[in-house]
């Protein structure tokens, strides 16, 4: 897959990370799929899914935009 892709991809995780959060302060998941686990495990989820998304995210970004950057250099050689 190029790197372009992946770059693409690891954003709109990041972007799917934030929204985690920002969800519920628009009125939605209030209720995921009509499943109410216990509110324990769901609290924790909610809590470190978002966080996930976001280092995820940012992570494959950044290898994608280096892998880009080195690429570019290759070429030039």
């Amino acid at each position: 897959m190029h790197p372009a892709v992946k770059l693409v991809i690891g954003l709109l995780v990041f972007t799917a990370g934030v929204y985690w959060y920002a969800g519920p302060l628009l009125g939605q998941f209030n209720d995921i799929l009509g499943i109410r686990p216990t509110r324990a495990f769901m609290d924790m989820f909610v809590g470190l899914f978002g966080i996930f998304l976001i280092f995820i995210g940012l992570i494959v970004a950044w290898i994608e935009y280096e892998d880009l950057k080195w690429e570019k250099k290759e070429k030039k050689k």
